[in-house]
């Protein structure tokens, strides 16, 4: 019986290791998406499929591009944290997504990101109009110095990358100008050509097929091959601004398994070291640069601070009380939040148990807690970007300011039947399983999702309230699902948590 056991166990191992070695070089078993935060058209949508082509020399992967354009790609991103890490879905990232990403006071997407592979680095650089009398560096200077303050500067987006490049030279050269925001960077150009403005800020590849735009200064620590005749900001006696640079890649989920994570890294390095790769982005002087997961993290949190610094100096991100805000309701700190509550309400509800004006205090207790889970939800929704017109922080906040006010009103109203309230009898097991259930909601929904426990909570809570029309109850349950999937899933990309308890099983 011993030996048949040890067979057994033997022949197990044996057979769950070889689908464990299977399963290791088994990947990609579908096509792999690759995520672009612009329309299709712009350049990171031209890295992508450029990276698809090549890739396809060195795997029989299939790559799909999908566009999901808005809020500077964070609508992109929502979108890859939405989706599993199983190495299913890359996001082609550029740095002016951190720009982004500290302006709307996001930074814990930061930490939900595996910065993959940072794939090219393309320099800044100034451009001016040839036609223009003023068109060279030394011609920038001078007449910055005459206009005092009023020069004017045009680029894409306020305090994106190339506004925030232009504030840094600013700085490093002592000029005083303006800043033009346009909605592209060929709004902007044609602006530079309509002369309504002395330099543009951008990169190399924009002159290209324009013969009447030049570059005056280029952010590089040599002079670019393909543009002999430009000096670099060094060699124009400018310190400081030798590694201005676009950088573009490819992220992937935090959390997405080793194995997978290999796989890519081996096929970032083919694609980088292959000739039409580099020769397609060189000859627009592109620095064709593969740095890995680590380099690429430690380079994308100096971007953060660097923005940071700069956007809170032109006033553009929030105070840091607010990102104070964000980061809480990213973090730890929103758990030990919810931890704390639960605990308060544990020995208020002892204490009104045992306290003779119960009845009274047991219709007191759920106004507050309404008002303290508002407090909660009000602090969940500085994890969603805040300096939209409308964006998915609106909907939540339409429903703590009107539910606030709604309770605060009931209180005084509760205060004001106090009497009345004494005398009748109060079903406390309802307001008690009503507040027992909302806080195994707030717990359940960290384990077991967004989803599965809301329906639960829905459908429970209609139970509690005494009602007992079972199909009703579960259109109702499943009627929230289909709108909060639909709503915040689908068209706010809202992140709903998934459950830590799902995710170790799918």
């Amino acid at each position: 019986m011993k030996k048949t056991l040890i067979i057994l166990l033997l022949t197990i191992v044996f057979f769950t290791s070889c689908k464990k070695t299977d399963e290791e070089f088994s990947f990609p078993k579908k096509p792999i998406t690759i995520i672009v935060y612009t329309g299709p058209g712009g350049l990171i949508d031209i890295t992508a499929r450029k990276f698809a082509d090549v890739a396809s020399k060195y795997t029989e992967a299939t790559f799909v591009i999908e566009n999901k354009p808005g809020s500077g790609g964070i609508v992109a991103m929502k979108r890859l944290l939405q989706l599993p890490a199983d190495g299913y879905t890359l996001f082609a990232c550029t740095k002016s997504n951190v720009s982004k990403i500290v302006s709307s006071g996001g930074e814990a997407y930061i930490e939900g990101i595996d910065w993959t592979a940072m794939m090219m680095a393309d320099p800044e650089c100034v451009i001016t109009y040839k036609k223009q009398k003023i068109n060279s560096w030394k011609d920038i200077l001078a007449d910055a110095k005459v206009k005092n303050g009023d020069q004017i500067w045009l680029g894409p987006a306020n305090g994106g990358l190339d506004h925030v490049t232009a504030l840094k030279i600013w700085d490093e050269t002592g000029i005083k100008a303006k800043w033009i925001p346009y909605k592209s960077g060929g709004k902007a150009r044609a602006a530079l050509l309509g002369e309504q403005g002395v330099a543009y800020v951008g990169n190399p590849r924009e002159v290209l097929g324009n013969d009447d735009l030049m570059i005056a200064a280029v952010s590089s620590a040599k002079r670019l091959v393909q543009f002999p005749d430009v000096p670099t900001f060094s060699e124009l006696g400018i310190t400081g601004l030798d590694n201005e640079f676009m950088w573009r890649g490819f992220v992937l989920k935090k959390g997405t398994p080793p194995d997978i994570r290999e796989w890519f890294d081996e096929l970032f390095t083919n694609v980088n070291n292959d000739a039409e790769w580099r020769e397609y982005w060189e000859r627009g002087g592109i620095d064709v640069i593969y740095k890995s997961s680590e380099e690429f993290t430690k380079i994308v949190h100096k971007d953060k601070e660097q923005f940071t610094h700069y956007l809170q100096k032109i006033g553009i991100i929030n105070t840091e009380a607010t990102n104070f805000m964000a980061k809480i309701a990213t973090g730890k700190a929103l758990k030990f939040l919810v931890i704390l509550f639960v605990i308060i309400f544990l020995i208020i509800g002892f204490a009104v148990n045992r306290s003779p004006k119960r009845k009274y205090l047991v219709r007191i207790m759920l106004p507050i807690f309404f008002i303290m889970l508002s407090i909660i939800f009000f602090i969940i929704s500085f994890s969603f970007p805040d300096n939209e017109k409308v964006g998915p922080s609106v909907v939540p906040r339409l429903w703590i300011f009107i539910l606030i006010p709604l309770n605060i009103y009931l209180m005084f109203d509760i205060f004001r039947q106090k009497k009345e309230i004494e005398h009748k009898d109060e079903n406390k097991k309802i307001v008690f399983g009503f507040i027992g259930l909302l806080i195994l909601y707030l717990i359940s929904i960290f384990y077991i999702g967004y989803f599965i426990s809301t329906f639960i909570f829905i459908f429970a809570g209609i139970y509690i309230l005494g009602y007992r029309k079972y199909l009703t109850m579960l259109i109702i349950s499943f009627g929230w699902l289909l709108f909060s999937y639909l709503i915040f899933y689908k068209l706010l990309y809202v992140p709903l948590p998934v459950g830590k308890l799902i995710e170790m099983f799918f």
